[in-house]
């Protein structure tokens, strides 16, 4: 009888307390490229499909209560759709989205040059998304994210009202991968005209100004797969904007190519940017080329790239610096089998150096050194140095361009041991530290957690982070924004920053449908300037005695979330939920942290929301059957 092979399929399970992982089909751990080496699925044959045709319907309520508005409620609703085209390709779709109950993002003070990156915890960007990951040019969170424009005010106008948000209309993907490997992702994504409000000071009138139009964001992928384990892939990213304002468009080859017993790699992108914004047009370019070995004890890598001063795929994903090229270097050697002290033992030496492409000042250099083992009563140790040898020209923190600081030589280290997970104690501890080549200039840390599961029912972990950096140097202010500076000054600060994590996850699970959750956070940071500087044309500090305005910074915030989850029937479920959030971010430090903690929670600052979703999964096949019956 002729076999034919259809695919490959490799199933998982990760036990954490016994730091494992089980794979179904097996994985030889001398090649690297597991995602390869899947189980043939064989011998199936005259299959009929069903109608793979699947609606959640879902309905919210949300009751809403703060010190500055009265208690309101709002009513939601919505349909999401997943719909099997054919045996490889699948559907799913968003009519009016509702995120409401999505877990609260973590905000820190960001005193970089750069946006903070969010992690992405809505379920429609998370699941059946792989595809569209190639070439990293998708950063989830730009759709309906914060609005891409702020509103300009004159002197006598105010902003009464900034959405940090954009709300969706819909969302719709489509991926699946044919029989001769070739995968294909469609995704699209349009969200409404977004508006601020200002108010005119002197008349009480108030305006709405538009600070986002109707978007429309789109994606599509072509991945195609030879010889078994190498693939290239075709993607483009768009994003229009209805009217005058800026849209964006990117396109990439991405390629990973293996040798047929997996022991040698070569992996790279061209990606190629055009973006329209009202009457600036830019083009650029960002490219990667890296070679390694992929097999065996020891292994290494080389790598280069560039990217072009004009790259900006900003549209639909995230990039922070351009207008450089690096070169990178890495060699590791592992065990591959347990030993009667390990059960797993890698180290690694790698490092980098990046040059600013036009003046070719070198802007990034480090080498790393990392040992990661796990000890045979499955307890994780580890630990690192790093070195910068060179002073980095940093293009970045000036805020200006063409204008650079010079960052010093650097030294730092870290360590981390976690004890194995499968006792009822268990804790994670990392310390680390850098010393730089300036008086006084350090950084100190720790990473703390312990956890503890009390029975079968109930768990928690809570962690504790502390974070100071004395006599760090950075950017406060500038000529172009503060008329009373000399022209082409730049203001930097000597400064100590110093941040407080406290984190509190828990679960206590009634039965295998029924299970509460708590998810809390304080966070404390504040920037205390001790004196200020001015950069000098060559890249040096300066001592600048006139600057006398308050730019310390201090930012307080809290999250807590309670939540009931009730699996009442597959797929559907009800979700109870309370979450309270407060933030105070001033000029003013008060270094008590009990009373910063008890004086945000409060009436005033708090604001508070009960929230109660029901989604229910609907079956077409049933729902067929239960008519075909009657």
């Amino acid at each position: 009888m002729k076999r034919n092979k259809l695919g490959g399929v490799n199933f998982f399970r990760e036990i954490r307390r016994d730091r494992a992982k089980y794979s179904w089909n097996f994985i030889d751990s001398k090649i690297g490229t597991f995602t390869q080496q899947n189980g043939a699925i064989e011998g199936i044959e005259n299959l009929k499909t069903p109608t793979r045709l699947f609606l959640l319907p879902y309905a919210s309520f949300y009751t809403y209560a703060n010190a500055d508005q009265k208690t309101y409620g709002e009513l939601k609703g919505g349909l999401d759709i997943k719909y099997g085209i054919n045996d490889a390709f699948t559907l799913d779709a968003m009519l009016i989205p509702d995120f409401g109950q999505t877990k609260y993002d973590d905000r820190i003070l960001n005193l970089t040059p750069f946006e903070q990156k969010f992690n992405e915890n809505r379920s429609f960007f998370t699941e059946g998304t792989d595809l569209f990951s190639k070439g990293n040019l998708f950063y989830s969170r730009r759709i309906g994210g914060a609005p891409s424009y702020y509103p300009e005010t004159d002197a006598n106008e105010e902003i009464i009202e900034n959405p940090a948000s954009t709300d969706l209309y819909n969302a719709t993907k489509i991926s699946g991968r044919t029989k001769g490997g070739l995968g294909i992702g469609y995704l699209n994504a349009v969200t409404k005209k977004t508006y601020a409000t200002i108010k005119n000071t002197d008349t009480q009138e108030t305006t709405a100004v538009l600070v986002e139009p109707l978007t429309n964001y789109n994606i599509i992928v072509f991945d195609q797969r030879f010889h078994k384990n190498s693939s290239l892939s075709f993607i483009n990213t768009n994003v229009t904007r209805n009217g005058s304002f800026r849209d964006g468009n990117v396109s990439a080859l991405v390629w990973d190519l293996n040798t047929a017993k997996n022991t040698y790699n070569l992996a790279g992108n061209f990606e190629y940017s055009y973006v329209n914004d009202i009457e600036d047009k830019k083009d650029g370019i960002n490219t990667t080329l890296d070679f390694s070995e992929t097999s065996g004890k020891f292994r290494y890598s080389i790598a280069a790239d560039m990217v072009t001063k004009d790259f900006d795929n900003n549209d639909l994903g995230i990039n922070f610096e351009t207008n450089y090229y690096s070169m990178y270097g890495n060699t590791s050697y592992r065990i591959l089998n347990p030993t009667k002290i390990f059960n797993s033992f890698n180290t690694n030496i790698n490092g980098f150096t990046r040059f600013q492409k036009e003046t070719g000042k070198v802007q990034g250099n480090q080498i790393n050194l990392n040992v990661n083992s796990t000890t045979k009563k499955n307890h994780y140790i580890g630990f690192g140095l790093q070195y910068r040898p060179m002073e980095n020209y940093n293009y970045y923190e000036p805020r200006v361009e063409g204008r650079y600081s010079i960052d010093p030589t650097r030294f730092g280290g870290w360590f981390s041991a976690s004890s194995n997970y499968n006792n009822k104690f268990a804790f994670d501890i990392n310390p680390y530290f850098a010393v730089l080549n300036e008086p006084g200039r350090n950084s100190v840390g720790i990473d703390f957690g312990p956890r503890y599961r009390f029975n079968d029912h109930l768990a928690l972990n809570y962690n504790f982070s502390f974070f100071e950096q004395n006599n760090n140097k950075g950017y406060v202010d500038r000529s172009s924004e503060n008329k009373n500076l000399p022209p082409n000054t730049i203001i930097y600060a000597n400064r100590d920053i110093v941040t407080y994590t406290n984190t509190l996850n828990g679960k206590y699970s009634l039965n295998s449908r029924m299970n509460f959750d708590i998810s809390a956070r304080y966070y404390w940071s504040y920037t205390e300037n001790k004196n200020f500087l001015q950069l000098e044309d060559n890249g040096r500090l300066s001592d600048y005695n006139g600057y006398t305005e308050n730019k310390n910074q201090n930012l307080i915030s809290w999250n807590l979330d309670v939540s009931y989850n009730w699996w009442f029937a597959p797929g559907s479920q009800l979700t109870l939920l309370y979450r309270s959030n407060a933030a105070k971010y001033d000029n003013l430090i008060t270094k008590d942290f009990g009373n910063n903690y008890t004086g945000l929670l409060n009436n005033e600052d708090l604001s508070h929301v009960l929230s109660i979703s029901v989604r229910y999964f609907i079956d077409y096949n049933q729902v067929k059957n239960v008519f075909y019956k009657s």
